[in-house]
């Protein structure tokens, strides 16, 4: 009974791996499970926001299906699916680019002060909010719409070079 248990269940993620796609049941079971642990950590305070587990959960679906013989790409698209249904079940809501930005920070209503610049991060002289030249001004903003033109794998490959 034991090893017939075990070739359906293999049969079954052998058919998933194929198809680059879970069932409908393991996926929804997965997707339950990760509503919980996101619901779970965001209420304990263990991430400041619904989306604070998205790295490691992604990172954890992906190598289990690469475990069990899926092409990364594969079980990377289908990591990205679960926790799409998962965020949407639990009503997160992703802030938009600008709002995810360091300079768009706002608490109560008010911009937060600086005191550097926010290209250079020289000290800002008198009357200059944001910006120690128009120079830096220019820059910033420049690189900031080459970004917001980019698709996901390049912003990523663009950040990593320039930190």
């Amino acid at each position: 009974m034991q090893s017939h248990r075990f070739l359906k269940t293999q049969g079954r993620r052998d058919r998933d791996r194929h198809r680059g796609k879970l069932g409908k049941g393991r996926f929804d079971a997965l997707v339950k499970e990760l509503v919980a642990v996101i619901r779970l950590a965001f209420e304990a305070g263990a991430t400041a926001t619904l989306f604070g587990l998205e790295g490691p959960l992604r990172h954890g679906i992906r190598s289990d299906l690469c475990r069990q013989g899926w092409k990364w790409q594969d079980a990377d698209d289908m990591a990205r699916e679960i926790l799409a249904t998962a965020f949407r079940r639990v009503n997160a809501t992703r802030p938009s680019w600008n709002e995810g930005q360091l300079e768009w920070t706002i608490q109560a209503g008010t911009l937060i002060g600086r005191a550097s610049c926010a290209r250079c991060h020289k000290p800002l002289p008198d009357g200059r909010p944001k910006f120690c030249s128009d120079l830096c001004k220019q820059s910033h903003h420049n690189h900031l719409n080459k970004l917001k033109e980019m698709s996901e794998d390049q912003v990523v490959r663009s950040s990593i070079r320039w930190i």
